[in-house]
């Protein structure tokens, strides 16, 4: 009886050594692989803008509509690094735009993405490679991370294309990210079409996962 319940421990310990030792090298592995990504899509190859903003990158025309802008999805010209072919580049080739007809109003669209399952209290952090907008001065882009009444923003501009780094601590289990654009009025007329040229943004090659 004795010798049994020996044999039972050993066998027992052995199992425990082999579970221990299998949580570890999972660990290690989950260590070794980074923090998992939460964005889908995140290098804008897949089709989009989509209808769920929990699936894909979803499009909003905050002040004026779809017919102020001649572009407001992927195209290769937004693609990180431009001018890389689509078989060289690291991000692929695509990437998101947004550029404007440049009528006289203002205008604001963004594309956005909604984060679901995230911990509150924690702190995300959201990277962004390309963040580039024309060389227009009342042409405002940036990047927004909103989670309840809390957004965080950081800005692009003309001349620097990135990388760009933005975080947020998590108010409530949802992040949204936003990447926009607005233009302010055209005025004088006679700079219209010039100015057309310039309203573009785009975006490529972001993540956002959570802050070690």
């Amino acid at each position: 009886m004795k010798k049994t319940f020996l044999l039972l421990c050993r066998s027992s310990l052995r199992g425990s050594g082999f579970l221990l030792s299998s949580t570890l090298l999972l660990l290690a592995s989950a260590g070794a692989c980074g923090a998992q990504e939460l964005l889908k899509n995140k290098d804008f190859e897949a089709p989009f803008p989509g209808t769920d903003p929990t699936n894909n990158w979803t499009v909003v025309f905050q002040e004026g509509g779809p017919g102020d802008f001649d572009i407001a999805g992927p195209s290769t010209e937004a693609a990180y690094p431009y001018g890389v072919a689509p078989t060289w580049a690291p991000y692929g080739g695509n990437g998101a735009h947004l550029r404007n007809l440049a009528p006289r109003w203002t205008t604001k669209a963004y594309f956005k993405q909604v984060v679901t399952n995230v911990m509150v209290g924690s702190n995300y952090t959201f990277t962004i490679k390309k963040m580039k907008r024309g060389d227009y001065n009342n042409l405002y882009i940036w990047a927004a991370l909103v989670s309840g009444t809390t957004s965080n923003t950081v800005f692009g501009d003309a001349t620097f294309t990135g990388p760009y780094t933005n975080s947020i601590t998590a108010a409530t289990t949802q992040i949204e990210v936003q990447l926009r654009l607005t233009k302010n009025s055209l005025i004088p007329d006679y700079a219209e079409d010039y100015r057309s040229i310039n309203c573009w943004a785009h975006f490529d090659a972001c993540s956002l996962t959570l802050s070690p």
